[in-house]
């Protein structure tokens, strides 16, 4: 489901989870994603190394993690814990600038952030297994459960002390829609940019990355990994036609790709019913 606020934000809510951690997720390494993924430990405890820090979290600890944190983590073996994970679109973007490392909170009593959780995860819990469309009153009760969480969600980044984003050079704007016409693994060509923008290639990177902390390159890596997430999710084309479309050598070449971005395969990401 994706919401539009404005023009400017789109959101899209992913997978929820409330309860044990299955054992298949409970040890992972060098995980990383375009969601904004936050947890809220119920039970147990898990160790969760990004390149920033090692963290213990136990009962009653929230741990907030921005798109493209690349995360190892160990749970306990009796966790269990609230997942929450949405993406964005903002202005092209995957993230809200700026993109932060990893947040943890410990609050001293419920908060409005943990019942919207609550609240959002146990409709989605009762609407998860259907398989008939949802009803137009269903996708409304949804939509506010969403935006209760999103709003609270806001709420406790602001708390955390982060700024208001600042406008994005148009010439930055007009950048990702020429390399963001399709998503492709081919190389970014950078003689049209050049002509079009009228900036040597060290300017358009650099313009690039001091508006949105990524390269041109890395961008472009994240509407890749979004459009074969998208693909794979729809399940009606196979891994070899995903890479065909997006213009990988072959299969292999995709399937080493996506596992250096999601220690995982194509195949085994798309049978994970509620990742974490």
């Amino acid at each position: 489901m994706i919401l539009s606020f404005n023009t400017d934000y789109h959101y899209e809510i992913g997978p929820t989870y409330d309860g044990k951690v299955p054992e298949e997720y409970r040890l992972q390494k060098n995980h990383t994603g375009i969601a904004y993924l936050s947890w809220y430990i119920r039970k147990g405890s898990v160790e969760l190394t990004t390149a920033d820090s090692t963290r213990h979290l136990h009962k009653g600890d929230w741990a907030f993690m921005d798109p493209f944190t690349t995360r190892s983590h160990h749970f306990s073996r009796d966790a269990e814990l609230i997942s929450i994970r949405f993406r964005l679109n903002w202005r092209g973007l995957h993230f809200i600038p700026p993109r932060l490392g990893l947040r943890t909170d410990h609050p001293k009593e419920d908060t409005a952030l943990l019942k919207s959780a609550e609240a959002l995860c146990a409709f989605e819990a009762i609407h998860r297994t259907k398989t008939h469309p949802s009803s137009p009153a269903t996708l409304c009760r949804r939509s506010q459960y969403f935006s209760e969480w999103l709003y609270q969600w806001h709420k406790n980044r602001e708390a955390m002390g982060v700024q208001a984003t600042a406008p994005i050079d148009p010439r930055v704007s007009e950048i990702m829609a020429i390399i963001g016409q399709r998503p492709s693994i081919q190389p970014i060509d950078y003689a049209q940019l050049q002509t079009t923008i009228g900036l040597s290639k060290a300017q358009i990177n650099r313009i690039f990355k001091s508006a949105t902390g990524l390269t041109p390159r890395k961008w472009c890596e994240a509407q890749l990994l979004r459009a074969a997430e998208d693909w794979l999710l729809a399940n009606q084309l196979s891994v070899k036609e995903i890479a065909a479309r997006l213009d990988f050598f072959d299969a292999s070449h995709f399937i080493k790709w996506f596992r250096a971005h999601t220690n995982v395969t194509p195949t085994v990401w798309r049978t994970r019913k509620t990742p974490l």
